[in-house]
């Protein structure tokens, strides 16, 4: 299914007047390398910095892709660490103390003035829920009431991330790949792959999405999208829908912790594309689409192409041999070296037709179909 994420909201209907809930998304999709082992994921980061709370009270994130509830993890630990910190918001910040049990932490500028604070999301805090069915069917994570009431005990922005491993047998609606037909017959794949990222468009979503919105929810105000695609450096990007922001190698010294727990990502050997839309004051970021395609080049199955190779050599032999003996009975050909010129002859003529049959495939692409076309009645 090729959908849409949707962040809905619900309010504080006696305090929803004047104070509409808004925040800034960030999206990290690490796009995983698939031809290296098996149980590998793509990695789907998600942060939210809320700017204006006052009156929320659930948050619903809606995904295009059934996950299960030990593959949505919190990023509260990994960012409490000033390089981590500084390399997500691409500035210079620290990591401040540890405040409420080791729930929040205050996200320092070089001055030492909080920024904003960085908060713990645990599965306490939210809810893992299946919503549509059929080819529909997606999660849907929701951020309790009890949550933001606790966010809202601290005055100015919060910020939370949330990482969602989604497997690569999973359709998730973000990534497509298609290998080349004659993949089998390879020992390198030449595969084209598209990332395309949704948030809000309202025409992909599924009709449960849109029961739910009809029913009282909201979608809520978004103030800017920054959306990051990760990959490996030797994946060529062949084209995209709009020029990206910017683009860099990662830094590897800084992102080390970020990915610690994710040994297939290598950060020494990634490039980050960055695309984003940032709305006008008292305005909204209505939808956000992003799309990229890449060739990527991966190791085929090495034992098929062996066997391919094996069982052609070996039909090679075969045929070869049975033309010689075919020869042979025909002319009765006894002589050493009548055999040798024999064996010869066919060798040219194999290469002969050979060469014929690339150069005709050059000239007619679709031969069955000129055949067709050519032994069709005149009319």
């Amino acid at each position: 299914m090729r959908g849409s994420i949707a962040i809905w909201h619900d309010t504080l209907a006696d305090d929803a007047n004047g104070y509409a809930p808004r925040v800034e998304v960030h999206i990290n999709i690490w796009k995983g390398e698939r031809r290296s082992a098996k149980r590998r994921f793509h990695l789907f980061d998600i942060g939210f910095r809320f700017q204006e709370m006052r009156s929320l009270r659930t948050l619903s994130i809606s995904l295009p892709f059934q996950i299960q509830s030990d593959y949505v993890f919190d990023l509260f630990d990994v960012m409490h660490d000033s390089s981590t910190l500084s390399a997500i918001f691409n500035e210079t910040l620290s990591a401040g103390e540890l405040q409420e049990n080791g729930k929040t932490f205050a996200a320092l500028n070089e001055s030492k003035k909080v920024q904003f604070y960085v908060s713990r999301c645990s599965t306490d805090d939210r809810r893992l829920t299946t919503i549509g069915k059929g080819d529909d069917v997606g999660s849907v994570i929701m951020l309790h009431d009890q949550f933001f009431d606790r966010l809202r005990t601290k005055i100015g922005d919060q910020y939370i991330r949330l990482r969602i491993r989604v497997p690569f047998h999973i359709a998730n609606g973000f990534v497509s790949e298609i290998d080349a037909k004659d993949s089998a017959f390879l020992s390198t794949i030449s595969t084209s792959e598209i990332v395309e990222f949704r948030l809000n468009e309202r025409r992909n979503f599924s009709a449960s999405i849109l029961e739910r919105l009809g029913g009282g929810a909201d979608l809520i105000d978004v103030s800017a999208v920054h959306y990051f695609l990760i990959r490996d450096m030797t994946v060529e990007m062949t084209q995209s829908h709009t020029g990206f922001k910017k683009m860099r190698r990662l830094e590897p010294e800084i992102w080390e912790r970020y990915l610690r727990d994710e040994p297939q990502f290598n950060a020494q050997k990634m490039i980050i594309y960055h695309w984003s839309s940032t709305a006008q004051p008292q305005s909204t970021v209505e939808s956000f689409t992003a799309l990229a395609t890449f060739r990527a080049y991966y190791t085929g199955r090495l034992w098929v192409y062996a066997l391919v190779v094996i069982a052609l050599g070996a039909m090679g032999s075969a045929s070869q041999a049975g033309l010689v003996s075919l020869v042979g009975m025909l002319w009765e050909l006894k002589e050493p070296w009548q055999i040798a010129a024999a064996n010869a002859a066919i060798v040219v003529l194999l290469a002969s037709a050979l060469v014929l049959i690339v150069q005709f495939s050059r000239k007619w692409p679709n031969p069955v179909g000129w055949a067709i076309g050519y032994l069709r009645p005149r009319r």
